[in-house]
């Protein structure tokens, strides 16, 4: 099913399904099992948010703790269970390598995998959340539209910054957690939509050094863009310099942060990342996809600078009135994650060369695997 060719129209569904998908997974099952496994096994135990890794912590916590009765496996064989658990790891990575045959056939006994693993480690809120997800998916006849809109996702985005901005506290914080989280979904929109296949059309049509297939993997393409690729390769950027390699490490490690949930990589880094997606797109010929992933970008930072003026609007302001715009704010953003979790009712200046990037950011791996 890897090397299934795909229409233009269905992947671009089955991109918008896996965005569905994605967000879920790390915004409810994987903060669930990371709660569980921490109780069970301690918090030391357990040292990363990636699914993947949690999942594979929970296949291990299953084989190793058969009377313990902490896994609410209702009667299921110790086998059972792990099967459950293997094919919920197997949707995390079709969402997450992109593979787009297998998103358009399996979508549904993907999050119904996540739904069980939520049951097992008695997380019933988010198997709520999830099964309105497959409910969505399940029920919706018409096209997916590319939802959030860079003007939706503005509105949103204010008060999240207002939250950031706001905390002071040194240390990892909630509203570290959730600007984190915000930014790699945009990340994850960029990078699946608008970076991926004109990626896979410059790797597989271009240079010939990859198959074209629908499985339009990020990994696969900025490793083989690592190891293969030289400068010449590649549109030199209109002040006339070389094009920058390195700006592809920047893009591969924006990639980690976001699959692996490296929230405190995302957070220092992500303009970065998103100067560095602008630059390797313009240096692939795809100019339409660079414009789309400089929308996002201005719009993340024009909610930041609104954040800031509402911050420093509001010490004028009585507490009454503070509260009414906190308020009114987090509605738009609650609006916002009701229309992509199927709940009920539910920038030109950045497309010249980008700063140049190191490639060496904490927590990223050259060879690091997904």
């Amino acid at each position: 099913m890897k090397k299934m060719k795909m229409t233009r129209k269905d992947e671009i569904k089955s991109i918008r399904m896996l965005k569905l998908l994605f967000r879920p997974l790390t915004k409810y099952l994987s903060p669930a099992l990371k709660r569980f496994l921490s109780k069970q096994l301690g918090v030391r135990m357990v040292t990363s948010d990636d699914t993947q890794y949690l999942l594979y912590k929970l296949v291990d916590y299953n084989l190793q703790n058969v009377s313990n009765g902490s896994l609410q496996r209702n009667g299921k064989s110790i086998c059972a269970v792990d099967k459950i658990i293997r094919h919920a790891i197997r949707g995390r990575n079709v969402v997450c390598h992109s593979v787009l045959p297998e998103i358009k056939a399996k979508s549904e006994s993907f999050i119904t995998s996540w739904i069980k693993v939520a049951h097992l480690i008695g997380a019933k809120d988010v198997a709520v959340k999830l099964q309105e997800t497959r409910k969505f998916l399940s029920n919706y006849t018409g096209k997916f539209p590319r939802v959030p809109s860079p003007a939706k996702r503005q509105r949103s985005m204010v008060s999240i910054f207002r939250a950031l901005e706001s905390d002071k506290k040194s240390n990892w914080s909630k509203a570290k957690d959730i600007a984190a989280n915000a930014i790699e979904d945009a990340l994850f929109d960029v990078i699946t939509e608008d970076f991926a296949m004109p990626m896979r059309n410059f790797m597989a049509i271009n240079l010939k050094l990859i198959p074209y297939n629908s499985t339009v993997d990020g990994y696969v393409q900025l490793k083989f863009a690592l190891a293969k690729c030289s400068p010449a390769n590649f549109v030199a950027p209109e002040d006339g310099s070389v094009f920058d390699l390195s700006h592809i490490q920047t893009v591969m490690n924006s990639r980690h942060a976001v699959i692996h949930v490296q929230h405190r990589n995302t957070l220092p880094n992500w303009q970065k990342y998103f100067k560095s997606l602008i630059y390797v797109s313009l240096g692939i010929g795809a100019t339409r996809s660079a414009r789309m992933i400089s929308r996002i970008y201005e719009s993340l930072l024009a909610a930041r600078k609104e954040a800031r003026r509402q911050i420093k609007r509001a010490r004028l302001l009585p507490p009454i009135l503070r509260n009414r715009q906190h308020v009114f704010i987090k509605g738009e953003t609650d609006r916002m994650n009701s229309r992509w979790l199927g709940r009920k009712n539910s920038g030109r200046k950045h497309l010249t060369k980008g700063p140049s990037s190191n490639g060496n950011q904490p927590g990223a791996s050259r060879a690091q695997e997904v």
